[in-house]
């Protein structure tokens, strides 16, 4: 009797483990499944194929829905009680449940963007079929939401290798989607109304000159005005930063801490309104420049710079300036670097204004392919290079939310934020050969505050004697008292609201870094000479406000290479220390804000 209990008993288990067995195996295939479905759905919506978009986004939707399924019964709910496995299985479910929001929520999208036609034509761009996306976008980036809110926050660690790399894969994923998904949906809400939708605007166009780095990304060189009414754009005149006269006085009122922090410069100079790394405050001095030397009242300031006129020509295709062919690949060097070495100022000036009505043109005519359009349009706003400030109170409150404003805000309470700016202080062209790159972490917690430690690493792509060789154009005439070759690069780092900064040192020496207090954030102004190859560090000491104890995020100037120098790190309270905290309160972490999910890199 007993052995026949026992041997039931084991028939049982086997069974158990043999379904067991069969409902993983399910649930593999049926995510494999899906991921292929997602990837091959991505192709399909840039390749603009509208019927196989449906088909990808049908096998999405089935194999999702057949994999959450599998994971809601009660097997599966054995599994994640189980020790070892019961983290895993929880990830899968969650993850399954995640992509069940996300195929259910993009459909609307896939449909719409399958029946788009060219969203600009002729000079004019397409306002309504701006407005048909409106809600198809909002349902999609509402469901990438949630289905992000799914996953986020999964303690991945103890996953097996294969899962947690997939896991892991799939958030990234999300969290790129979810920032490209609401900078779409504000863009549509925006676009009608920037556009002229309800009347003719005005707006400058200035196109930042990353050879000469400017803490927004660039000197605004050169402009153009541009005339804007139910979605057609015309350039209506154009020139450069030396029509603006030197101003014996700001052109607008300085706000305090602001001439401490930038000198007088900054109001006097149309060209060092880019000082600081605050776009709208920025654009409001430009504006005040431009009105003041008696021009037509502005609507907005829009900046871009080469590098994203780079990613624009990858969607749009080349365009003839001058007997030149700009393409995506020689875009930043026929802008940044081959004016300086083969033309004379007056014709410099006359290339620049080619190209941009060569790029304006091109936007606004036929559009071989919108989604990528969009997407390069997405990327440069992710990167600081394209900055749209509207003057209108209703369009600042609708972008208020999105990185296209460049603004600089506080920090939000519980995550600090670090910036690290950069001006030229050489007069020259010398940025296109700088190459620069930031590191911030949080060395651990003390009395409340995180304490963080950052570094900037400083280079040029030519040795001195190389650089030396190039013409005064690229070098500068050397009277700031800067060797020829060399670049002097003015560093401002900013700390976080109501935090503190200490400690800087330049190439290893301290230097008397005077601490200025901008907007609640402490700021440190300090020069690094950078001669050649060989690196320059700047590194800095700072703490975050009382009770910011959440991870943190830095944003850094960009540069002329493609990519983002932005990042993100961890808060201290996962962290060793590197000295023993004085109170213990900062080991804790706020709630909403998970110690182990960083907030989104900086421009999404």
């Amino acid at each position: 009797m007993i052995r026949r209990v026992v041997l039931s008993l084991l028939v049982l288990v086997l069974l158990w483990l043999a379904y067991t067995a069969w409902l993983v195996w399910r649930v593999e295939r049926d995510l494999t499944t899906a991921r292929a479905s997602a990837e091959s759905l991505s192709s399909a919506v840039r390749a603009e194929d509208g019927s196989g978009a449906e088909r990808a986004l049908a096998q999405l939707q089935l194999s999702s829905a057949t994999a959450d399924g599998h994971t809601r019964g009660t097997g599966w709910s054995v599994l994640t009680r189980l020790p070892v496995v019961g983290d895993d299985a929880d990830g899968v479910r969650a993850t399954s449940s995640s992509l069940v929001s996300l195929a259910g929520g993009v459909e609307p999208l896939v449909r719409q963007v399958s029946e788009l036609g060219p969203l600009s034509h002729s000079g004019r761009i397409d306002l309504d079929q701006v407005i048909e996306l409106q809600q198809p976008v909002a349902t999609a980036s509402a469901a990438v939401g949630q289905a992000r809110g799914q996953v986020r926050g999964l303690d991945t660690s103890s996953y097996a290798g294969p899962l947690r790399t997939a896991v892991e894969s799939y958030v990234d994923d999300l969290d790129t989607l979810d920032g490209l998904l609401s900078g779409a949906a504000t863009a549509t809400r925006a676009l009608p109304a920037l556009l002229g939708a309800d009347g003719h605007r005005t707006y400058l166009l200035v196109v930042q000159n990353n050879a000469e780095i400017r803490a927004t990304g660039g000197l605004p060189g050169a402009w153009a005005e541009l005339s804007v009414d139910d979605g057609a754009v015309r350039v209506r005149g154009q020139g450069t930063a030396s029509d603006f006269p030197v101003r014996p006085t700001s052109a607008a009122a300085l706000a305090d801490g602001e001439q401490a922090v930038y000198s007088d410069l900054y109001g006097r100079y149309f060209q060092d309104a880019t000082f600081t790394p605050d776009f709208t405050r920025a654009a409001a001095l430009m504006r005040a420049h431009w009105e003041g030397d008696q021009h037509d009242k502005l609507d907005g300031v829009v900046s871009i710079d080469p590098v994203a006129l780079s990613y624009v020509l990858a969607a749009i295709g080349p365009v003839g300036v001058e007997g030149t062919t700009l393409t995506s690949d020689n875009a930043v060097p026929q802008l940044l670097q081959r004016p300086y070495l083969d033309r004379d100022p007056a014709s410099q000036d006359a290339f620049f204004a080619a190209a941009t009505r060569a790029v304006v043109g091109a936007l606004t005519g036929d559009q071989a392919s919108p989604t990528e359009l969009v997407r390069a349009l997405a990327r440069a706003v992710d990167e600081h290079r394209l900055y749209v400030a509207p003057f209108a109170d209703e369009l600042a409150t609708e972008l208020q939310d999105s990185a296209v404003l460049g603004a600089v805000d506080g920090d939000d309470g519980d995550h600090p934020n670090v910036l690290v700016a950069l001006n030229d202080a050489t007069g020259s062209k010398m940025s296109y050969y700088l190459r620069h790159r930031v590191s911030v972490h949080a060395e651990g917690c003390a009395e409340d505050r995180q304490d963080l430690r950052g570094t900037l690493t400083l280079s040029q792509t030519l040795t001195a004697e190389e650089a030396s060789k190039l013409p005064v154009s690229v070098t500068g005439s050397g009277d700031h008292g800067v060797p020829l070759g060399s670049q002097l690069v003015a560093v401002r780092l900013y700390g976080p609201t109501g935090g503190s900064l200490s400690d800087v040192t330049v190439a290893g020496a301290a230097v008397p870094a005077q601490i200025q207090q901008l907007a609640g954030r402490p700021v440190a102004t300090v020069a690094a000479l950078v001669t050649g190859p060989d690196e320059v560090q700047v590194t800095w000491s700072m703490t975050g406000a009382p009770g910011a104890r959440g991870a943190g995020a830095v944003r850094v100037t960009p540069g002329i290479e493609a990519g983002s120098l932005d990042s993100t790190f961890a808060s201290g309270s996962t962290s060793p220390p590197t000295r023993p905290p004085t109170r213990a309160a900062c080991s804790a972490t706020p709630s909403g804000s998970p110690k182990d999910s960083p907030p989104r890199r900086p421009g999404r």
